[in-house]
This record gives C-alpha cells, sequence and structure tokens, in this order.
C-alpha cells in the first residue's frame, strides 16, 4: 500500500507541476505548499486504508495475497503474449523482405548471365577490330568510351548482386535469432500458465473458506454493507486528495457526455444477484478474461484490491467525477497513468470473494452514485 501511494503521489505531484503554466500565476512558495496539502492527504488515506484493510479476517487476507499474485501474474502473461505477437508481426515484414530480395537476387542473376554471354560472345579482340575496320580516331574513342560505360554498369549490378546476398543472409540470421527466441517465450509462457492454473486452484480453496466463514459469521448483506461503506469511505478520502487539483483539460466535460459514454464491456448484460445490497453500482456479466474498456478520458487514481471488491480501478474525469471497475481478474494500469476512451484497463474476473466473473462498474459525480446504465451509450 505504501508503494500505492508513493506512485500516486508522484503522478498527481508530476500533473501539478505540468499544469501550472496553464492555470494562474502562482509563486514558488504557493506551489510548494500546494504539494505539501496533497501530500498530507495521500499520507492520511494510506494510514486510514491500512487499518482499515487490517481488520479483514485471515481468510480474507490470503484471498487478497492470492488474487494479487493472480494478477501479477496475468501481466506476466500478457507481456509475454505481447512479445510473441510483436514478434510474429517482425517474423512477417522479414519474410517479405526475404521474398522481395530472392525475386531481385534471381533477376539480377538472370541480368549478370546475360551480360556475361554476351562479352563472351563479342570475344577478347574486340577492341582491336575498332583499329583495323578503318574507324576513325573520333569513332575509336567513342566506341571506348562506350565500351567503359558498360563495363561500369556489370560491375555496379554485380557489387549490387553481392549486397543484396549479403542482406539476405542478414534477414535469414534474423528470422532464425527471431523464431529462437519466439520458442524460449512459448516456452516461459506455457510455465507461467502453469503456475497460474495451480494459483487458481488455490484461490477455489481459499474461497470455499471464506464462503464457510459467510454462512457462521453472519449474512452476507451484513458483510455486503461493510463492504460498501469502506468503498464509500475510500472514494471520500480519494476526492479529498484530489480536491486541490487542477481541473483535467478536456475539449468535452464528462458532465455533458450523459448517454454518450463508450461501455467498458462490448455488451451490457446486468447481473441479477440474490441478496445483494445496493453497492452504488452494477453488476455486468462477462466471461473471466474479457478486456474492460475506460469509459472516457482520464487518469488512474487508485489500482489496488479493495475487500469486498477485489481488483479495482479508479478513473478521475474531472469535475467531481469518478468512474469504477471492480471484481476484476487483472489490472492492466497504474496509478498515476493517463487513459483515452476505450483503452483497456483490466480484465473481467471474480475478485473480492466472488464465485461468478463479471464487472462492478460505478460512476460517481462528488461521491454520489449515479446510474451507470443512463451514462453509456444504448443499443
Amino acid at each position: 500500500m505504501g508503494k500505492l501511494l508513493t506512485i500516486l503521489f508522484i503522478g498527481l505531484c508530476s500533473f501539478i507541476s505540468l499544469q501550472l503554466s496553464a492555470a494562474e500565476p502562482q509563486s514558488a512558495a504557493e506551489a510548494e505548499q500546494q504539494i505539501k496539502a496533497l501530500q498530507k492527504e495521500l499520507k492520511s488515506l494510506g494510514v486510514w486504508l491500512e487499518e482499515v484493510q487490517s481488520e479483514k479476517s485471515q481468510v480474507e487476507g490470503q484471498l487478497e495475497d492470492k488474487e494479487k499474485s493472480i494478477n501479477e501474474l496475468l501481466k506476466q502473461i500478457n507481456t509475454i503474449q505481447d512479445n510473441i505477437k510483436q514478434s510474429d508481426g517482425q517474423l512477417k515484414e522479414l519474410a517479405e523482405k526475404q521474398r522481395r530480395l530472392k525475386t531481385n537476387i534471381q533477376q539480377q542473376n538472370q541480368q549478370i548471365a546475360a551480360q556475361i554471354r554476351a562479352v563472351y560472345r563479342s570475344g577478347e579482340q574486340e577492341g582491336m577490330k575498332f583499329l583495323l575496320d578503318g574507324r576513325t580516331p573520333e569513332e575509336i574513342v567513342r566506341m571506348v568510351r562506350y565500351n567503359r560505360y558498360f563495363s561500369q554498369a556489370r560491375q555496379s549490378l554485380i557489387n549490387g548482386y553481392g549486397i543484396q546476398v549479403n542482406e539476405l543472409s542478414l534477414i535469414e540470421k534474423s528470422m532464425r535469432s527471431h523464431r529462437a527466441q519466439q520458442a524460449r517465450e512459448q516456452a516461459r509462457l506455457s510455465e507461467e500458465r502453469k503456475v497460474l492454473a495451480k494459483q487458481q486452484k488455490e484461490r477455489h480453496q481459499i474461497l470455499a473458506k471464506l464462503q464457510k466463514d459467510l454462512r457462521t459469521g453472519g449474512s452476507k448483506a451484513k458483510t455486503l454493507k461493510r463492504n460498501q461503506q469502506q468503498l464509500e469511505a475510500l472514494l471520500f478520502k480519494l476526492e479529498e486528495a484530489l480536491a486541490q487539483m487542477p481541473v483535467i483539460d478536456e475539449n468535452v466535460a464528462f458532465g455533458s457526455l450523459k448517454g454518450k459514454l463508450n461501455k467498458p464491456l462490448g455488451r451490457i448484460n446486468v447481473l441479477r444477484e440474490s441478496g445483494q445490497v445496493n453497492l452504488g453500482g452494477v453488476t455486468l456479466s462477462a466471461k473471466e478474461g474479457t478486456k474492460v474498456n475506460a469509459v472516457y478520458h482520464g487518469r488512474v487514481i487508485f489500482s489496488d484490491w479493495l475487500r469486498g471488491f477485489g481488483l479495482v480501478l479508479i478513473l478521475d474525469h474531472g469535475d467531481g467525477y469518478m468512474s469504477l471497475y471492480g471484481y476484476n481478474q487483472s489490472l492492466l494500469k497504474e496509478v498515476g497513468e493517463w487513459v483515452n476512451t476505450n483503452d483497456p484497463i483490466a480484465t473481467v474476473g471474480s475478485s473480492g470473494g466472488r464465485t461468478i466473473p463479471g464487472l462492478f462498474f460505478s460512476i460517481r459525480h462528488n461521491g454520489t452514485p449515479v446510474n451507470p446504465l443512463k451514462w453509456v451509450k444504448q443499443g
């Protein structure tokens, strides 16, 4: 948690530094005072969150550790897959270059062979014929010059042929290197997936313990209410920390986009669950691993595990608007990062103690939840 808040502080302070020139003129002392005030707010948030998280049960602590570990594994797997995809693209480019070079080399080979045959047919005495067949000195000089040009052209063709043969050799060497690297990445990917399967199995075992504790220790509604209160408190603390931040510079204000926001998932299918209290948002049904997209431009102000909501990412859109994405399998963005509309920010999961995958989606304005379904595009 300390690392999270350090990153948050650096990201937000960097933003302040970049925006000072666009805001009203400030003295260095005022700017320093602003940053110190923000630092104080973030430290306060860190202490509070650590205290709240310390209240969780041993099983909840195990679940948090396991889901964070799975998140890191999925990030590594995603990186490996990106590397393999990039390598595939490079191999395709190299294969196309190889094809073009082979075609060029074949054509040059034919041209060189034709010129060699022509020289052979003309014979070595061609130059002497110029002197013996009654040509004038001017004609002889002109023919010698032409002969020199042809000789230079042949040499240039031969040199170009050699360069392309060498280039082809380098490309084929690069392709062998890429294929070897791909094989290593595929082997690494296979190992990471084995570890992931083991971690997911262990998570299911922890989840079974947690469900048992819920049945014996109190009502599910009571637990959900506690989780909701913790989320509300976190959002309030975040708003306090962000109160001093400059307004996000965006041509279109978030508040004017009701009914026009991009969907966080390709298809909106609300999941109705029995015994669920109002958490200030909706749970959307989706397959595990489905990409979650940002509904609008903003900056990441929270990217961590939260009791009851699992792996959570929160975006600040300015003017008091935030969007929240919970229950994720993995988080693709870090605190302080900027995202654009429709950027992938997470993958759908069942973290936080859930048994089925889904996305908790919420939009807040000055801390008050609004119906997120009325804010996204319909259809």
